[in-house]
């Protein structure tokens, strides 16, 4: 994680105050700051997930894409089955 810092100032509903507030007390961060700083990572990183997860499911509607990807693994498939094999102990 960056070391580097900028400070900000943040208007938040009185009822997350609370509820962050007893969340620290009941030792789920050391502060406020570190709760909210988590609260935002976790949901950048939920973000994330969903835009991979959408291209992933693209991915899965492409006629080309899956073509190739089909090639590509018939291309592999002694290989794979060599590995697998060895790596069961047949071998």
């Amino acid at each position: 994680m960056e070391k580097t810092k900028i400070r900000l100032t943040i208007d938040l509903p009185d009822h997350l105050v609370r509820h962050a507030d007893a969340a620290v007390s009941d030792g789920a961060a050391r502060s406020r700051n570190q709760l909210i700083a988590r609260a935002v990572q976790n949901y950048l990183d939920q973000l994330e997930k969903a835009r991979t997860d959408a291209e992933f499911a693209r991915m899965a509607q492409d006629g080309p894409y899956q073509a190739l990807a089909l090639e590509i693994s018939g291309e592999f498939e002694r290989t794979d089955r060599e590995a697998l094999e060895i790596g069961q102990g047949e071998r």
